[in-house]
Formats: structure tokens, sequence, C-alpha cells
């Protein structure tokens, strides 16, 4: 199987099957556009150059002028990315192909299953019948992906990817199922739809830039691939809000997101000293910087922790949601001691610029204490940035990646790299 076995459509086409050596990674961040300049090797994908560059509250579901916006933007973060190029020694390299990250916020996802009786469970199950199998999760994730939006959307969702989950046979996940015998084979799938002005935003920000748009990738399924545990809790704390990501078996299969982030914070922050967002966000980047006295330090933590405790409860509501989900979608053949699906990894990991916030890593131990949550070990939790270079079976290895912080803020457009195969 692919990883992405579908692609919203109007892409550009390659005029042959030969693989460029040079590619843009670039992400639409709610505050911020970050563009990656990257060479493919064998090793894996060498990080050449990367650079920022405000978006003054432009987004990909505005209009014409929010388009002209970005594009400005874009072509300013790729100026930077591309001028970093030059200390790689291999002269300026722009790259005449891209591939954008579509952010979580205009992005819905779900899981899919489909479990089928089979009527010979003594003969071995087929390629033929595997394959069908599939058509049916894509076919129902298609179907269902459409009304994934709310119910004021006028235009339906537009199915922009669907990557394979996990296999069972008989309630035992497997990796491969030809040749196994059994009664009940069940597969599933995490699909993932856009919000259509969205789509037609970057296709017209590449025509735009003179781009060749080779893919479209929701934030969720390209971060998800450089998560390096199989089982994993991934936090995404943008400006805007946090989106939420449960990983098992190496395969996403939950995400949500809510409008709490860094500007959730800051204005917290502009509250409890009566100051300007502007003032109060070079407090919040100063405390996080370590660049405060210890006695402003300690009363930026005191005002924090309110807000901290706030996003927490939300944090700690959309992660029972998706318990039950996971519960509901469990094969109903599986054996109860079995992968339990209402215990979540232990393993958080944290990213986005709103994750350089201390202390969010220390109040997430207090998830453990919730009744409503149940964990498969003790929480431990770190910051995704300095793990984006480990070796991971069946990933790209990631080479000459930016230092912490800094590949925090990357981390949507650095993992973009993993869909270059």
């Amino acid at each position: 199987m692919r990883t992405l076995l579908d692609v919203v459509g109007h892409l550009t086409a390659r005029s042959d099957n030969k693989q460029p050596g040079f590619f843009s990674l670039v992400d639409f961040g709610t505050d911020t556009v970050k563009a990656v300049v990257v060479r493919r090797e064998k090793a894996g994908v060498r990080i050449l150059g990367y650079g920022f560059a405000p978006v003054e509250g432009h987004s990909l579901a505005g209009g014409r002028a929010d388009i002209a916006a970005l594009a400005a933007a874009a072509d300013g973060a790729l100026v930077a990315a591309e001028d970093r190029t030059e200390a790689a020694d291999h002269g300026k390299i722009v790259p005449d192909e891209a591939l954008f990250c579509i952010p979580a916020q205009l992005t819905r996802g779900e899981c899919f299953t489909v479990r089928q009786t089979r009527a010979a469970p003594d003969v071995p199950i087929a390629g033929r019948e595997l394959k069908n199998a599939w058509e049916r999760v894509e076919r129902l994730a298609r179907e269902r992906l459409a009304s994934l939006g709310d119910d004021d959307d006028k235009v339906p969702w537009k199915p922009l990817a669907i990557t394979p989950g996990v296999i069972t046979v008989d309630g035992h996940q497997v990796t491969d199922p030809v040749g196994l015998k059994g009664r009940d084979l069940s597969l599933s799938a995490f699909g993932v739809a856009a919000w259509p002005p969205a789509l037609q935003a970057a296709e017209a920000i590449a025509d735009r830039l003179e781009l060749a748009l080779i893919n479209l990738v929701a934030a969720p399924q390209s971060l998800t691939a450089v998560v390096p545990q199989r089982e994993a809790i991934l936090i995404d704390i943008g400006a805007l809000g946090t989106g939420l990501h449960l990983i098992r078996h190496d395969v996403l299969v939950s995400t949500s997101w809510w409008p709490q982030g860094g500007q959730f914070f800051t204005q917290s922050l502009c509250r409890a000293f009566r100051c300007l967002p502007e003032e109060a966000e070079a407090l919040k980047r100063a405390y996080a910087d370590q660049a405060l006295s210890t006695s402003d330090k300690d009363l930026v933590a005191r005002s924090l922790a309110k807000p901290i405790a706030i996003w927490l409860e939300s944090l700690a509501g959309h992660l029972q949601q998706m318990t039950s989900r996971q519960v509901a979608c469990r094969p109903t053949d599986a054996p109860l001691d079995s992968d339990r699906a209402d215990h979540l990894p232990g393993r958080i990991y944290l990213t986005g610029g709103g994750s350089l916030l201390p202390g969010l890593s220390q109040a997430l131990n207090a998830l453990e204490s919730s009744p409503a949550l149940s964990f498969r070990r003790s929480l431990e939790s770190e910051a995704l940035g300095p793990r984006l270079g480990a070796r991971v079976p069946g990933h790209l290895t990631l080479l000459d990646l930016p230092p912490h912080p800094v590949s925090d803020l990357l981390a949507p457009a650095i993992s973009l790299a993993t869909c270059l195969e």
C-alpha cells in the first residue's frame, strides 16, 4: 500500500518519473510562514536552508487579499531559506518544486474501519481479497470525509489523503494478512479532508510563485511520520490553537484541534499585567528564552498558572473523546487483554512555537491523576524538535537539523520531507 492513497487533484503533473534533487517545503502557520530547502540523498534528506516570514493575520481560508499577502510572505520565507543554502557549498539553491503543508485547523480527520466475515475461514486470504477490502475502506472514507465539516458549511470538504491503518485477523493485529487463515478480517484507515478554499488558495500561491506544487499534505499526517515512537501522543501548539494527534501502531488514528494556543497565553498576560498585546508577546518570549530576572520569572509563572490549567483541562477533554472513539472502533472480536483501546500511550511529544512555554511539559504530569484517562505507563514528555533526526525504520533520516527550539518551529515544514518518497 502507498502511504498516501489519494492526493487532491489539480496538482502539477510530472513530465517524467525522474525525481529532482532539491525541493522547497512550506508550512502556512497561523502566525508565520516557514520554508525549508532540502536536498534528497541516498541516506535521506539534507536540510540546506530555512526561513520565516510573518503572515500578519492572513489565512488560507481568506479571500484574494489573503492569497496575495500569503504569497508575499511565502516568497520572503523562501528567499531567506534559499539565501542560507549558499553556506552549504552548493551555491544558492532555488528549487522549482514544492510541497505545501495545510494547517490542522483547516482539516478534519477520522478513522474508518471495515470488518468482514469470511465465508471460508480455512482458505488463506488472497491478495485480491485484501485489495477488495482496501477498496471498501477507500469508498467509505471518500463518502464520509466530505461531511466532516461543520453544519453551516456550504460546500463539502475535499478528501485529501487516506493513510492505511491497522489490519487484524480474528482480532489479532498482523502486518500482512495474505496467506493467513481466519474468519474475520478487519482493516482501518485514517482519512483527512480539507476546506476546499484553502486548497484553492494554496494552488493559487504556488502559481504566483511559479512553483510546481507536487503535493498538499495535512499537518497532522506529515507530523505523525516523524514521531520516533510507534505509540505516542503528539501535541502541536501553534499561535491560534492546539493540534492533538494520537498515534497507535505507527499510524495516526485520531486528531483534534481547539482554539487555545500561543495567543491564548499572550492574552492572559495582557490581562494580568494590563499591557498591550505586543508587550505581552515580548514578555512571553523573554520568559520562554530564560531572559527574565528571578522575580519577574516568578511573576509571569504565577500569571500563567491558571491559563495553563485551563489549557490542560481542554487537553484532557479532547483525550477523553479520542479514547471513546478508539473504543468504538475496536474490533468486537479482539481479545480483552490485547491492545486496550481505552489506554493511552505514555509518551507525549510537544512541538510548535507555543510548546516552548516553560511549565507546559511539567503540567502534563497532572493528566495521570485524571479519573477519565488511563495510560499504559507513566507519562514521559519531551520536545519533538531534537528528535526529528532520529533514525526510525521506514522513515527518512533528516540530516543537518536546525537547533532546538528552531526545529520545533519548523517541524511541520521539515516533516513534509517524509512525503518525498
